[in-house]
């Protein structure tokens, strides 16, 4: 759908763009270069059948370059029939070599699965990959986007001076190449409660986060006292705001592995972001994600978000589904809000590790406004920090994991809060 819209940057400017669109993306999944079940090829193509614009093949530790990455065939990674089957589909691509009595078929790289896949305006393909380690028993993943090769980094001695460092590294490689790239904390609560808000409140230039990893939740029954998803979003977002820094942004995200066991976990097509770009290119891409000019999903598609920052109002619009109801809730958090906080106690039970929680005030993430219906909007008051807006339909998500709703949702970024900043300078803590 192109057409002239109008939106508000991050820097609380109202711009036109001419041509725009929106672009679905998915930028967290693996394949068999690393811990997916599917070949690459077959990765991608589930995506690309599927109506969605682009990807980011985020393979674990690396990325997809290397020419002579071989499977042997009735290997644990890659079965006789599944072999078989690969080859069917693929009769004319693919690359077998046999040594002695062993067969062995290659993996594409990532350049060559951009050669098959590719097509201009129609679907992309982002270099990148998945950096992780366990960090003093915390488990740090970050996406690297856009990245074009395996670049050199260190861990450090604490989850956020790992993420610091690793952020730094992403970014000087992109400045050095002056290629544009994006930084991503991947699944903070898995496997559990592992990044707390705490650590991207001090790290303000990591600008993104997953939001909804639709496999990445806490893999045991969570303390009844620790925070839903939303509220570490605000939490975060509250603080920097009023600390004169930038929010972080949102996305959603399947962290694909399974492709062929529709039962299993970690399952394709559960959680996406749609980029309103100029283009399917990843300047462009990258680009209005920067911008905060994106939404992030589990099953609602949003016709129009536009934010008017000279009065200060958030529209949106939803796409709907026939059948369904939508209702819209408006997210605020006040400046002055509450900063105190208490801590409790997770003891250790079986396999969960033990944790030290925090009870955030209630004055984060204040809901300030509900309207049953396809479209809202909401007039940020003097106060308020920013606003974003959360979309839920009547329909319930399947296959549903802790760290998803119970019902298919989008939510917008937050909107207002360069505005709040810059008519508050002297309160801000900056």
């Amino acid at each position: 759908m192109k057409r002239q819209i109008l939106f508000a940057a991050s820097l609380g400017l109202s711009l036109v763009i001419n041509a725009a669109q929106w672009y679905r993306g998915n930028l967290h999944m693996h394949s068999k270069w690393s811990d997916g079940d599917a070949m690459p090829e077959d990765a991608v193509a589930w995506y690309r059948n599927k109506g969605y614009q682009f990807v980011c093949l985020s393979d674990h530790q690396i990325v997809q370059t290397d020419t002579n990455a071989w499977l042997e065939v009735g290997s644990k990674k890659l079965g006789k029939d599944e072999a078989a089957a690969y080859l069917k589909r693929y009769p004319a691509s693919a690359h077998v070599k046999k040594e002695a009595s062993k067969e062995f078929i290659r993996l594409k790289t990532v350049w060559e699965l951009k050669r098959i896949f590719d097509r201009q305006s129609e679907f992309l393909m982002i270099p990148g990959l998945e950096v992780n380690r366990v960090i003093a028993g915390r488990q740090v993943h970050m996406n690297a986007i856009n990245v074009h090769e395996t670049i050199p980094y260190r861990y450090g001695d604490t989850p956020a001076e790992t993420l610091a460092r690793i952020e730094n590294a992403v970014r000087a490689w992109g400045d050095e190449r002056q290629v544009p790239v994006l930084f991503m904390l991947n699944h903070p609560t898995w496997p559990y409660f592992d990044i707390t808000p705490d650590v991207l409140v001090a790290l303000p230039q990591v600008r993104f986060f997953e939001l909804c990893n639709a496999d990445g939740g806490h893999v045991h029954p969570a303390h009844r006292s620790w925070h839903s998803m939303e509220k570490f979003w605000d939490v975060v977002n509250a603080f920097r705001v009023e600390d004169g820094h930038d929010p972080v942004f949102a996305t959603a995200t399947d962290d694909t592995h399974s492709y062929s066991n529709p039962a299993g976990s970690a399952r394709p097509g559960e959680g996406w972001i749609c980029v309103r770009a100029a283009g399917l290119d990843a300047a462009s891409l990258l680009q209005s994600m920067y911008r905060g000019d994106f939404y992030a999903s589990t099953g609602v598609a949003l016709d129009d978000v536009a934010f008017d920052n000279a009065a200060g109002v958030l529209r949106v619009k939803v796409a709907p589904e026939e059948g369904l109801s939508y209702r819209i809730v408006f997210t605020t958090t006040k400046a002055g809000f509450d900063r105190a906080t208490e801590t409790f106690d997770d003891p250790a039970r079986g396999k969960k590790p033990a944790r030290e929680g925090v009870i955030y005030s209630d004055d984060i993430g204040r809901a300030v406004k509900t309207a049953e219906g396809i479209e809202a909007s909401y007039t940020l008051a003097d106060d308020d920090l920013y606003v974003r807006a959360t979309v839920a339909a009547s329909r319930r998500a399947v296959n549903r994991t802790n760290n998803e709703p119970e019902f298919d949702t989008a939510w917008t970024q937050p909107y207002g809060w360069r505005a709040w900043q810059r008519r508050n300078p002297e309160k801000s803590r900056l």
